[in-house]
Parts: C-alpha cells; sequence; structure tokens
C-alpha cells in the first residue's frame, strides 16, 4: 500500500517539475540565428547601448538614448517622429505634489497596404535614477528594435513602434500621447512589455475587457505562452500600475506583459545588461514577434467583439473558455464535493482513516473549518517570513522588492514549513472535507473574484472524480492510480502557482505561495496518509528551519550584492541649513520638512552651492467672490525637476496649460523654460508657497561618499525655498 502511494507522490512530484519547467524561458537565440527569427543576443547587443547608464527624464543620458532610437528606427526604415506634450499622472485621487511633465515619446510606423486599425508594440525608454534599467524597461525597448529589424516590411495594418517617455514618473508619456491619440481610423490594438525583476517567465498577467478573440490569437500564435487569468483578476484591484493603465483607459484593446524574477535587481544600479536573464528576454521577444506578425494582417476589427475568457497555462496548452462557465464549473463542482461528502459518510470504503472513515455531517463540516484555519495559518507564515528575516538582519528592510538576492532557500522553507503544518493536523481533516474547502473556496473566489476560481474548482472537481474512482475499483494500485490522475491538477494549478508566486517576492510572494502549496497538499493527503512515517510533521519543521539558517548563511552582503539603501539630500535656500536623510519607513521624525513625508531620518549637511532653487514672479493678483487667483512664473534654476506645493487652495490648478484638480500643488519634469501657473487660494489671507528643485547626482554635496558596499536606490538632491504672496 504504501509503496503504490509513494509511487504516485513521485509521479506528481514530476509533474510540478515538468510544469515548472514547461513555464520556463527558452534557451537565447545566438547572433547568427536565421534573419527572420527573434534574437535575445541581437537585441542584448541594443540593451548594452540602451542601458549602459541611469538615464531618468531631464537628464543628458536620457536625451542620448532618445537620439540613439531614434537613428535605430530610420535606420530600419520606418517613419519615425517625436510626439512632444505635456503628460499628467492619470490618478483621480493624489495628496501630494503631482507629477507632471514635457515628455518626448518616440512613435515609429510602420504603415500598413490596407490598414483596418494600428498595432502598437509598446515599452518605455526612460530608467529610474538609480539604475540603467536594462530590464525595467530596456528589455521591452531593445524587443522592439529586434522585432522591428525582423518584421515583414510589408503587412496589411499600421505597425506602430510606441517608445514612451516618463513611464517612472507616473506613466506621463503614455498619458499625453493618449490624449491626443494615434493618427488614423480603426481600432488600436498594444502590446505593452514591463519587467519587475531580472528574470523569470514572461506572463501575460493583464488584458483590456472584451480580449477573448486577442487571448485566443496568443494562444494560438505566441510560442512560449503563460497567462493566467487569476493573475489578472487580482491586478485589477492592486495599484500596479504601467503604461498599460494609460492604454485601457483610452479604449485601446490590449495585452500587458512582463517577467518578475529577481525583484532584489528592480530599480537598482545592478539592473544593468550584464545581470539580465537573455532567456527571458528571448520569451518576450518570441511573443512579441509572433503576435505582432498575426495582428499585422488580420482586420483587427474582428477583436472588437470579444467578451471575457478565463485562461490558464498548463504544460503545452492555454487553457481558456468563457468567462460566463466560471460559474457553472464552480457549482458543479461544490455539488460533486457534497455527493463525495454523502458517499464517504454511508459508506466509508477500505480507505485508511481518518480521511475515509465514517463521520457525521457536523464533523466533517468541522473539519473543512478546520482545514480553513491551516490555509489562514500557512498564509501568515508566508506573510510573517519577510518581517522575521528582517529582524534577524535588519538590513533586509532596505530591500526595495522586498525579496534577497538569492532567495531560493528561504522559498524552500517557507513550503516545507507548509508541509510540516498540513501533516501536523492532517489527523483531524475528516473524511472529504478537503475537497470540499477547496470547493468552497472556488466558488466563493468565482463570485467575489471572476476569473480567478479555476485554480480551486479544476483541482477539487478533479480530485472528487479520483476519489469516486478509486472507491470502485479494486487492488490498491489501482485505487492509488485513480487518485494520482484526480490530483494531477492540484499539482499543476495549486503547485504551480504556489512555486511561481514566489517570483514576485518573499514579502509579497509569499502569502500567495503558502495557502496555495497548503491547498495542493490537502488534495494529496488520500496518497500523503498512506505513507505512514513517524516524525515526518517534526522533521519537515525542522527542515524548514534549517533551509532558513542556510539562506541567511548564504545570501550575505557584499560588493556583488550590496544593501540597498534610499539616500537623499534636502536644502532649505532660505535658511541655509541642509541635511542627509535615510529613509527608514518609520513615522515620525522631521523627515516631512525636508522630505515632503514621514519616515526619513535626518542628519545636518553641508550647504551645495551649485544648486539654486526655481524663481517665482508674481504675474497677476486678483481677487472675488472669497477667492484670490494669482498667475506666476516659476523659472526653472538647473534642475531637471520643478515644482511648488501650497498650504491650502480652492479650485483646479493649472500649470503649462494642463488643469491639475489633486494634490496640493506639482512636480514638473524636464521642462524647456520658464513655467506659467494659475492658482486659486483662499482671498483675505497670505499665502505660503514652497517652490523646490530635484536632481539626481548627489555628488554634487561636498564630502559625499557613496556608502561602501552599498547600493543607494532613489537618489536625489531637492533645494527649496519658501515665500509668501
Amino acid at each position: 500500500m504504501a509503496r503504490h502511494a509513494l509511487l504516485g507522490l513521485l509521479a506528481l512530484a514530476a509533474l510540478l517539475a515538468v510544469t515548472l519547467v514547461d513555464l520556463a524561458p527558452p534557451a537565447p537565440l545566438a547572433a547568427d540565428a536565421p534573419a527572420g527569427s527573434f534574437s535575445a543576443a541581437r537585441a542584448h547587443e541594443h540593451l548594452k547601448t540602451i542601458a549602459r547608464a541611469p538615464h531618468p527624464v531631464g537628464s543628458a543620458e536620457h536625451a542620448r538614448v532618445r537620439d540613439h532610437l531614434i537613428a535605430e528606427l530610420r535606420r530600419l526604415g520606418l517613419d519615425v517622429r517625436v510626439q512632444e506634450g505635456v503628460g499628467v499622472l492619470p490618478l483621480d485621487d493624489y495628496d501630494d505634489a503631482v507629477p507632471m511633465g514635457r515628455m518626448r515619446t518616440i512613435v515609429a510606423t510602420r504603415p500598413g497596404t490596407d490598414p483596418t486599425g494600428k498595432v502598437v508594440l509598446a515599452a518605455h525608454y526612460d530608467s529610474v535614477a538609480a539604475g540603467p534599467g536594462a530590464s525595467d524597461d530596456g528589455a521591452g525597448v531593445a524587443t522592439i528594435l529586434e522585432v522591428a529589424r525582423a518584421l515583414p516590411d510589408r503587412a496589411r495594418n499600421d505597425v506602430v513602434f510606441l517608445l514612451t517617455d516618463g513611464e517612472e514618473d507616473g506613466l506621463l508619456g503614455a498619458e499625453a500621447i493618449a490624449k491626443e491619440g494615434l493618427p488614423g481610423a480603426g481600432p488600436v490594438v498594444v502590446l505593452n512589455n514591463e519587467a519587475r525583476g531580472n528574470r523569470g517567465t514572461v506572463q501575460a498577467f493583464r488584458t483590456s475587457p472584451g480580449a477573448a478573440p486577442l487571448m485566443s490569437l496568443y494562444a494560438a500564435v505566441a510560442p512560449h505562452p503563460s497567462a493566467d487569468s487569476a493573475f489578472a483578476a487580482v491586478m485589477s484591484v492592486l495599484p500596479n500600475n504601467t503604461d498599460f493603465h494609460v492604454f485601457g483607459r483610452a479604449g485601446w484593446l490590449g495585452i500587458d506583459s512582463a517577467f518578475v524574477g529577481g525583484g532584489a535587481y528592480y530599480h537598482s544600479p545592478l539592473d544593468d545588461p550584464e545581470h539580465l536573464d537573455q532567456g527571458s528576454l528571448q520569451q518576450m521577444g518570441d511573443n512579441s514577434l509572433a503576435l505582432i506578425r498575426a495582428l499585422a494582417q488580420i482586420d483587427l476589427d474582428t477583436l472588437t467583439s470579444g467578451g471575457e475568457l478565463v485562461y490558464f497555462t498548463v504544460p503545452g496548452l492555454l487553457v481558456r473558455y468563457p468567462a460566463w462557465l466560471e460559474p457553472i464549473v464552480a457549482g458543479a463542482t461544490l455539488v460533486l464535493a457534497g455527493v463525495l461528502v454523502w458517499v464517504l459518510r454511508r459508506r466509508p470504503g477500505s480507505f485508511p482513516p481518518p480521511l475515509n472513515e465514517a463521520v457525521s455531517l457536523p464533523r466533517t463540516f468541522a473539519a473543512t473549518g478546520l482545514g480553513l484555519v491551516l490555509v489562514a495559518v500557512s498564509a501568515a507564515a508566508g506573510l510573517g517570513l519577510w518581517p522575521l528575516l528582517q529582524l534577524i538582519r535588519p538590513e533586509y528592510a532596505g530591500m526595495l522588492a522586498g525579496d534577497p538576492y538569492r532567495p531560493w532557500l528561504y522559498q524552500a522553507g517557507l513550503l516545507v514549513l507548509t508541509l510540516a503544518l498540513v501533516l501536523a493536523a492532517r489527523r483531524f481533516l475528516r473524511g472529504a472535507s478537503p475537497v470540499l474547502l477547496v470547493a468552497l473556496l472556488g466558488v466563493l473566489f468565482a463570485v467575489l473574484s471572476p476569473g480567478g476560481s479555476h485554480t480551486l474548482t479544476w483541482p477539487a472537481l478533479f480530485a472528487a472524480v479520483g476519489w469516486l474512482v478509486a472507491r470502485r475499483v479494486r487492488g490498491d494500485g489501482w485505487q492509488v492510480l485513480a487518485l494520482t490522475l484526480g490530483s494531477a491538477p492540484a499539482v499543476v494549478l495549486l503547485g504551480g502557482t504556489a512555486v511561481g508566486s514566489l517570483d514576485v517576492g518573499l514579502q509579497i510572494g509569499g502569502v500567495l505561495a503558502a495557502p496555495h502549496f497548503a491547498l495542493m497538499l490537502l488534495l494529496l493527503l488520500p496518497l500523503i496518509d498512506r505513507v505512514r512515517v513517524r516524525g515526518l510533521p517534526v522533521a519537515a519543521a525542522v527542515t524548514a528551519v534549517g533551509l532558513v539558517v542556510a539562506g541567511l548563511a548564504v545570501d550575505r552582503f557584499d560588493a556583488e550584492h550590496p544593501r540597498q539603501v534610499r539616500l537623499a539630500y534636502a536644502m532649505d535656500e532660505g535658511s541655509g541649513q541642509a541635511v542627509w536623510g535615510r529613509f527608514t519607513d518609520e513615522a515620525g521624525g522631521a523627515g516631512k520638512r525636508w522630505f515632503g513625508q514621514d519616515g526619513w531620518a535626518t542628519e545636518p549637511a553641508p550647504m551645495a552651492t551649485v544648486l539654486r532653487a526655481p524663481a517665482l514672479k508674481v504675474l497677476k493678483d486678483e481677487s472675488s467672490a472669497g477667492k484670490r487667483t494669482l498667475t506666476l512664473r516659476l523659472t526653472p534654476a538647473g534642475t531637471p525637476l520643478v515644482g511648488l506645493s501650497v498650504e491650502s487652495r480652492l479650485g483646479p490648478l493649472v500649470v503649462d496649460g494642463r488643469e491639475l484638480r489633486t494634490g496640493n500643488g506639482f512636480s514638473y519634469h524636464a521642462p524647456a523654460g520658464p513655467l506659467e501657473v494659475t492658482l486659486v487660494v483662499p482671498a483675505g489671507d497670505r499665502t505660503r508657497i514652497r517652490v523646490f528643485g530635484r536632481g539626481f547626482d548627489l555628488s554634487v554635496v561636498p564630502g559625499y561618499r557613496p556608502p561602501p558596499e552599498s547600493a543607494v536606490m532613489g537618489p536625489q538632491t531637492t533645494v527649496f525655498r519658501e515665500v509668501t504672496v
């Protein structure tokens, strides 16, 4: 009995390995690959030029990258123009100074022979100030250059290669171009490529509403498809925005794709070409090239009348079906789980207790509730692992993406701890309560998170069928075979999701991975319970602790894996004072005065005399009906960003012709010259206005020395002056 069950568990472990290998990025193609194919090596050569240094908006390096991209796209025979306009953060509720600025987005077009609309391949060409942006979003930019080279010269539809500006500063370039629109009639279909790390599977993690035909095309032509509507459902309620957020609001149809593994390299000085996984680049390019080729030839109007799909990836296939089937599948699964509970209640059969002993319905429901508690405890363990590691190693608190450089031992420790919890509780999990629990959760997700229940319903459905079939066959080997086959969807969907979620980082991925892994193990209990090894829960718990300890020994900071610190400088030009600020994420302190938010620990710093606050001049001052309308001129003093904030205002704030209805002021990137500002404030009182300029070069501060073996994240210098008008 135990031997058959052990073989079944080994087969399921092999299936999980196959699932993960199938999802992994492909091997990169060399530079001598056929001309019509995408070569990561060729794209990587572009990346070396694009991401040789940080290039935030307004910097000289940013202008160099833009000029290089324009020259490369023109060399490929494209019609290239730079669309200049003022972009504004496209969020409706913002309390701070609203990001905005003069953006220069590159629009390169290959006109179609008989266009039915436009096909857009998009990425942003700016980077953060801390890093060169090889993955975010140099990978997307290099993909555009290699796809543009590999595409046929003639196609039916217009193909637009869109390199947006100012994404890192608030989706500003995308907002400006979406406001103006692309020339020409017909629908716009966009593929947007992004990254939140330096490796991992490129997943189509978000689509626009009504994208069923587009996702079907993606499934048919993408050589390495990876997508899951459950993740898309989660993304729809999280504040994780890319340029795709703007494109969707503009009514464009499309897919948002990204890779997210290696979060420790995200927005850091190590986001350079040498640390980028070329396999991820290859997958991004292969899928983009295949889909753009297909979209360039079809009638794009056929994509605009689609509904919603449930979709998910299994080895060798992107499964998809209409969204209206989702509640039906969830309901059928719950009914079948109820049948299983009833059958086992009346005739427990030949399986070993406690899973198959005859129990009353109240005890079955109590065991189901216990299973839910177990899942919640595993989620709490996933949530608490990263804070625990920070207590042991305080330097982890500075890691921007909540993930260490070498997370694998920690990840394994979390999953083994989850196994220990399930093994410790298994004697209390009566009858078919695990199947009932997963089925109930599937119904809940079908109602509350449309598109996100399949990860639960299909594993529960097949587990119930496997258990019922196992009752009808004789012989331990046949019973184990039925249970093993019935458990396969749990391994592929729940197990694959658990391991894949860890790519997001321990801080977020842990709380997703542990409960999914626990639910998978609960559905495997009919097999696990047949392999009786004394002390297994304790051994698993000890192993989990050992893996975490080993992770602490292996993942140490050094020159190649530096600590991450947020360091900033601020100078009050009026008072002649200046401070250094280190972000600690702790409330209180004097940081709000200097940096506009709590959490900054400050210490005195020398005055940086090369920094100057922008000049402010009142052009008009008119009062009526209790309101005072000020027309101001803000003149930059050499910084790539200028802005102002005000204590209180009434009505909209107008800057460079754009009206702002939220926030306490504005921060303007890459000003071309003086800005005209119209501000409405209460009449009768003097108004205090803070004007500020901001840069990214800490070396302008006298005596600055980079912290040893540390990566400075988000470096900034701010000079401000407060005036009363």
